[in-house]
C-alpha cells in the first residue's frame, strides 16, 4: 500500500513540474504571440503557482541549510538538495515538523544512507527496521537504503509513533535518555539558527563552494 502510495506521489510530483512549466513559460508565450489575454481566473492561478514554487524552493532551500549546518558541510551539495526536498515533501504529506526529521536522520545516522545495523536489521538515513516496516510494506532491505523511500517510511513512522523520538528509538534506560538528550540538542541547534537566519534563509552561491563534491 505504501509502495503504490510513494509511486503516485512520485507521479504527481513529475505531473507538477511539466504542469508548472507549461503554464510558466509555454503558455506565457503562447498569449503573447497569438494576442490572446487569459481570463483574470487564469492569470490568478498562474501567480498562486508562481508563488506556491517560490515557497517550496524556499523552503527546500532552509532545510538543505539546515542539514547544511548539522552535518558540518560533509555532504556534497547534490545530495543536501535531494535530502531537503524528499524532507519538504515527506513532512508534508505527514503533517510532521521537517526539522524533527532532519534531527531524527542525524541521530540515526548521521546522514549516511548507507548506514546499516546488522545486529538490529535497521536500515539507511532514519535507520528503519526492516522486519517491522520495511517486510510490511513490501521492500527489501536494499530498498530500504533508497533515500526517497527511506525518508517517507521515517516520516511514517515518526507520525505512527506520534511524534515521540523515545517511542521511534524504542530504548530504554539510560542509552534511551542519552538518545533522546542528542537528538533534542540537534533539534535545539536547528531551531536557534532558524532563528537567528528567518529573515535571510536562501542559501548563497557561494554557500556550498566548500561542499565534498
Amino acid at each position: 500500500m505504501l509502495h503504490a502510495i510513494l509511486e503516485g506521489v512520485k507521479l504527481l510530483f513529475v505531473f507538477a513540474i511539466i504542469l508548472l512549466f507549461l503554464l510558466e513559460y509555454i503558455a506565457p508565450s503562447i498569449q503573447g504571440s497569438l494576442g490572446i489575454e487569459f481570463p483574470v481566473k487564469v492569470k490568478e492561478f498562474l501567480s498562486f503557482t508562481k508563488s506556491t514554487r517560490d515557497s517550496s524552493v524556499k523552503e527546500v532551500l532552509h532545510l538543505a541549510k539546515m542539514i547544511q549546518l548539522i552535518t558540518e558541510d560533509q555532504l556534497p551539495e547534490s545530495k543536501m538538495l535531494r535530502y531537503a526536498g524528499l524532507i519538504c515533501q515527506a513532512s508534508q504529506k505527514y503533517g510532521v515538523n521537517p526539522l524533527e526529521i532532519i534531527a531524527l536522520i542525524m541521530a540515526e545516522s548521521g546522514f549516511k544512507e548507507q548506514s546499516i545495523n546488522q545486529q538490529t536489521g535497521d536500515y539507511g538515513l532514519g535507520q528503519i527496521n526492516w522486519e517491522h516496516w520495511g517486510k510490511d510494506y513490501g521492500y527489501t532491505p536494499q530498498q530500504l537504503l533508497d533515500p526517497s523511500v527511506n525518508i517517507f517510511l521515517t516520516c511514517h513512522v515518526y507520525k505512527f509513533f506520534e511524534k515521540d523520538f523515545g517511542k521511534y528509538h524504542r530504548g530504554n534506560g539510560i542509552q534511551c535518555r542519552a538518545y533522546l538528550v542528542n537528538i533534542k540538542s540537534i533539534l535545539s541547534t536547528l531551531n536557534a539558527f532558524t532563528e537567528l537566519n528567518k529573515q535571510n534563509i536562501s542559501l548563497k552561491s557561494s554557500s556550498f563552494s566548500r561542499g565534498g563534491i
